[in-house]
């Protein structure tokens, strides 16, 4: 017993040749989409690592700030103060 196979039309090649070519231009989009997604989510990532080390220099300048040589340092940075003895010169030239 022989199984017979009916022609396909042109249409219907047409239609899956068409289907197909979408098929590849979807996979396409989507493959640079992921490619961009990636390389935003490493600069996101690098950027976050940077913020990190920001804080963290930062908690060990606020935990400086309860000892007694960084109120010393704010004093003289900020305030402009010196200690007892000490001569202070002011720079006025350019």
């Amino acid at each position: 017993m022989r199984i017979k196979f009916k022609k396909t039309s042109f249409i219907t090649k047409l239609v899956i040749m068409i289907l197909l070519v979408y098929a590849m231009v979807t996979l396409v989009y989507l493959q640079r989409q992921l490619s961009e997604k990636q390389h935003q989510r490493e600069a996101l990532e690098a950027q976050i690592t940077q913020v990190q080390q920001a804080n963290a220099e930062l908690r060990e300048d606020i935990a400086a700030l309860g000892t007694e040589e960084g109120i010393e340092a704010v004093a003289r940075e900020k305030l402009g103060l010196v200690s007892e003895g000490e001569i202070t010169f002011f720079d006025i030239g350019d």
